[in-house]
Formats: structure tokens, C-alpha cells, sequence
């Protein structure tokens, strides 16, 4: 059992936890400081979590701000982000002032994006990072996760697959093998920028791909294009993963 801190009460860090506590680590939900009021009223109404529709088990421990030092005081195995990307920022400075000269648990991040940083892309775990180090914060170890997987679905304990990503593929593997249940099916990569990009950009080309019924051609019936707008979306489908590819390799991962 490995103890785990989540920071971020919202939809996909509760959503989480789910498959932490099914592999019985000691799952520990710490909320950012706006979220105090939400937390209140969570566990109010008995831990029905608004954004899931779905009540936590009590033997997630969600706790408010204040007793974010009091987690990590303790001996902790893995942080987990689950945060949103504007709070990257916000999230490096309180590591910082707790880790500061000291050794940091490992990393993992749910967030998914890309940031602009002196006029180049930069990904997310790049920028924590570069935060992280810049405040004195030495010895990193980031891993991501990439989906897809939708937090009312994980929360649901449906079949979801995801992959762990980490430079180093030990710790990719032993983070996997920590999160895998028989719903939340994990594998792992050492292509943290590749993983990194895709999930940062995989949705702008879904719904390309989903909108393959009104590109399929201006000269058919409506009844026709119902029927045969699968040529138009294999195509969509083709170019999408031709165009991810070109900025995978731009960002430094592997085709």
C-alpha cells in the first residue's frame, strides 16, 4: 500500500482516486484553496461529488486547503496533479515552499495542455518543472497520464485505458502497475513528450473526425450523406493522425 495525495477536488482528481483506492493505497484528496466551500458542501450531502453525479466512498479522504502541509508531512509515496492548467502555477509555488531543499515524491499529472513559454510551445510537465527547479526544488521525477478517459466514466468504474508516461520506463511501469484494475487499464511509455502532445491535442482532431456527416460533400441528399459519411471520416480520421505526428516529432516525441 503506498500512500497518495491528490491536490484538486475537482472532476477528474475525485474521479481518480477510484482506481487508487480499489488497488487499496491510502488515497489522500487535498482540495486548492477555492475550494473550500466546495468541499463543505460535499461532504454535506454525503460525498455526492456535483461534477460526477456520483457519491466517494468514505475511505477517500478529501480535506480542505489547510491540511495541505499535514499530508505531505507525512511519509508520502506519490503526488498526483489534478489540477487545471491555469493552476500549474499556483501548484509549483506551494510544492516549492513545502520541498524546498528537500527530496520531492514523485510526480504525476493529470493536467493536459501545452503553455507558451518564450515564444515556444512548452508541455505542462515541462513547465513544472522548470518552475519546480527555478524555486529550488531539485531531483524530479514527473510522470503524465494520457487518455482518452472521461472523469464521469472512470468515476463510474467503466472501461477505460489510459497510458503512464515517464522518461524513465521503471518508474513509467511501477506507476502503471499501481493504478491497474480491472476497469482501469494502464500501460506505460518512456515517450513522455509523445504521450504528453497527443493528449494535449487529440480533441481538436476528434472533432474534426466528428463532423465528418456535414463534410462529407455539398451535392447529396441528406439521406445519402446519413448513410455515407464513413469514407469522409476514415479520411479525416487518416489526416488527424498524419498532422499529430508532424507536431509530436516538432515537440520532441517519437512518431
Amino acid at each position: 500500500m503506498s500512500k497518495i495525495v491528490i491536490i484538486g477536488a475537482g472532476a477528474m482528481g475525485t474521479a481518480f482516486s477510484l482506481p487508487c483506492l480499489d488497488n487499496n493505497h491510502d488515497i489522500n484528496l487535498v482540495g486548492t484553496h477555492l475550494e473550500d466551500n466546495f468541499i463543505e458542501t460535499f461532504k454535506k450531502n454525503k460525498n455526492l461529488h456535483p461534477g460526477l453525479n456520483t457519491e466517494i466512498p468514505n475511505q477517500v479522504k478529501v480535506f480542505k486547503f489547510e491540511k495541505f502541509d499535514e499530508l505531505l508531512s507525512s511519509n508520502t509515496d506519490l503526488i498526483v496533479l489534478g489540477i487545471s492548467s491555469k493552476g500549474i502555477e499556483w501548484a509549483a509555488d506551494q510544492l516549492s515552499r513545502f520541498y524546498k531543499g528537500k527530496q520531492i515524491p514523485n510526480l504525476l499529472m493529470l493536467t493536459k495542455g501545452l503553455s507558451i513559454y518564450k515564444n515556444n510551445y512548452e508541455l505542462l510537465v515541462d513547465k513544472l518543472a522548470r518552475l519546480l527547479t527555478n524555486n529550488g526544488v531539485e531531483n524530479l521525477n514527473i510522470s503524465a497520464v494520457g487518455g482518452p478517459c472521461l472523469a464521469t466514466g472512470l468515476a463510474n468504474r467503466v472501461h477505460s485505458s489510459v497510458i503512464i508516461a515517464n522518461k524513465d520506463i521503471k518508474t513509467a511501469k511501477k506507476i502503471a502497475d499501481m493504478l491497474n484494475t480491472s476497469y482501469y487499464h494502464t500501460s506505460y511509455s518512456d515517450d513522455l513528450n509523445g504521450v504528453e502532445v497527443s493528449a494535449a491535442i487529440k480533441n481538436i482532431f476528434s472533432m474534426a473526425v466528428g463532423a465528418a456527416k456535414s463534410l462529407c460533400s455539398n451535392n447529396i441528399s441528406n439521406d445519402v450523406r446519413e448513410k455515407n459519411y464513413l469514407n469522409t471520416s476514415s479520411a479525416l480520421f487518416k489526416q488527424s493522425i498524419y498532422e499529430m505526428e508532424i507536431f509530436v516529432e516538432h515537440l520532441n516525441g517519437k512518431k
